[in-house]
């Protein structure tokens, strides 16, 4: 069980212990954004749902991994915040026995993002739910959580994994080198979510390779540079969501086929509706927010070598790239990690995030000016 989770030797043990003396009815897996939160919340609720306790290779886990499992539903922020109407739906359906399996199972991603309406709606649910119900509450930023909510649940933390860690599960589940999986877990920053974004990337698009070319030119002030910058991120975020709609068509194409039922199919198919909706939104960001990361990382680097100190670059890949960018004061480019810092809590709202990126390049003028 979490075998496909690298690191987290102690989330993993707590909840192994938890799962054999009798789950509880509401678990907060808070942690850092990109730590396999998701993935454990899915596999735990898999292991609740599925008579097997999640094997893989049942008809039960098939459904699971394709997420048509009735008993098994993921709730997400539609827009900025999880709304009332999505809570009340949720509680409509507590009264139900489950459909196939012993248990239900209800995922909230981001109980941040509930709405205060939304979350006094759900915390009456989470005080007193039917027995065979579980919560499994994933947050990036569990200190903006409702306290009254957390302090139903019993909190698990995540950590960011160790480079080690990292470089070798991208060796042993994703078949790259010992030299690429270094580099790649370096520039994850502990991340796993980003070094499976990193190691894809390598294989297909390259965007990291293109954008980093892009960066050199950018720390030299070229203007076509950012532009092509915010062009770039602009047809990843397209590339990323089509990616979705492919997927989700592929799945709606699958439930005709395998649900006879009419109504199971109608519910199933609003399901993925909200789907392809919430992930295309998330892909969109993550893959702005990858292209900052990616910028982020050319500026600390250059920054490094600016100070003498070439064995802290990340890109050493890059190394002659950073070497030749290397011109101005060291702390300009503390300014604009700056600059991109404050862009990348931007993109993490719901703004334009072409304007965004505009407005960032807008301030890096202003650095270069005042320099």
């Amino acid at each position: 069980m979490f075998a496909d989770i690298p690191g987290q030797a102690r989330a993993k043990a707590y909840m192994t212990g938890a799962l054999a003396r009798g789950a509880g009815h509401a678990y907060l897996l808070a942690g850092p954004e990109g730590l396999g939160k998701r993935r454990f919340a899915l596999e735990l609720g898999a292991h609740l749902v599925a008579a097997c306790g999640g094997c893989g290779g049942c008809d039960e886990c098939d459904r699971l991994a394709r997420g048509v499992h009735p008993d098994l539903t993921v709730i997400e922020r539609e827009g900025e915040f999880i709304r009332i109407e999505q809570i009340a739906e949720l509680i409509a359906d507590l009264s139900l026995k489950p459909f196939s399996a012993t248990h239900r199972v209800w995922i909230v991603i981001a109980p941040e993002r509930l709405n205060i309406e939304a979350a006094n709606t759900f915390l009456k649910s989470l005080e007193e739910p039917p027995a065979d119900v579980h919560f499994i509450l994933v947050s990036d930023a569990p200190e903006r959580v409702l306290a009254t909510i957390v302090s139903r649940c019993q909190t698990v933390e995540f950590q960011p994994v160790a480079d080690d860690d990292l470089a070798a599960f991208l060796v042993t589940r994703e078949g790259l080198d010992g030299q690429r999986a270094a580099l790649l877990s370096r520039l994850a920053q502990g991340s796993l979510e980003r070094a499976l974004r990193l190691a894809g990337d390598d294989r297909g698009a390259q965007h990291r390779q293109r954008y980093l070319r892009l960066s050199a030119g950018i720390v030299l002030h070229d203007r076509d540079a950012e532009r092509s910058f915010v062009d770039e991120v602009g047809n990843a975020e397209a590339a990323a969501a089509g990616e979705v709609e492919s997927d989700i068509a592929r799945r709606r194409a699958e439930l005709e086929r395998i649900v006879p039922d009419d109504r199971e199919r109608v519910f199933h198919a609003r399901r993925l509706e909200a789907l392809q909706r919430r992930e295309q939104a998330r892909v969109s960001r993550l893959a702005a927010l990858d292209a900052l990361d990616h910028l982020s990382s050319f500026l600390r680097d250059v920054w490094a070598v600016g100070l003498g100190a070439p064995g802290a670059v990340s890109n050493r890949d890059r190394l002659a790239e950073l070497e030749h960018a290397a011109v101005a004061r060291p702390d300009i480019y503390a300014r604009l990690l700056d600059c991109v810092g404050r862009t990348r809590k931007d993109l993490s709202l719901n703004v334009d995030r072409r304007l965004a990126l505009q407005a960032m390049f807008a301030r890096f003028q202003e650095v270069w000016e005042r320099a």
